[in-house]
């Protein structure tokens, strides 16, 4: 990823399992509750470096 590609969370896809929250080595990323649900949310874009590191730690693959 370059710096304006940062990962993309289909919030319908995910699960709110965490894996890339645990995964993210600057901690940009948390769980927002929308209804029911968690989903993943990039909480600071411009810190992103796109190491892709919460890409390869999602087990349905909602990040692109």
């Amino acid at each position: 990823m370059t710096e304006n590609r940062k990962p993309e969370i289909e919030a319908a896809c995910c699960t709110g399992c965490g894996r890339c929250v645990a995964a993210c080595p600057k901690r940009l990323l948390t769980l927002e509750v929308a209804g029911y649900r968690k989903h993943a949310v990039l909480v600071r874009p411009r810190d992103c470096d796109g190491c892709l590191a919460c890409l390869s730690a999602c087990p349905v693959r909602a990040i692109s």
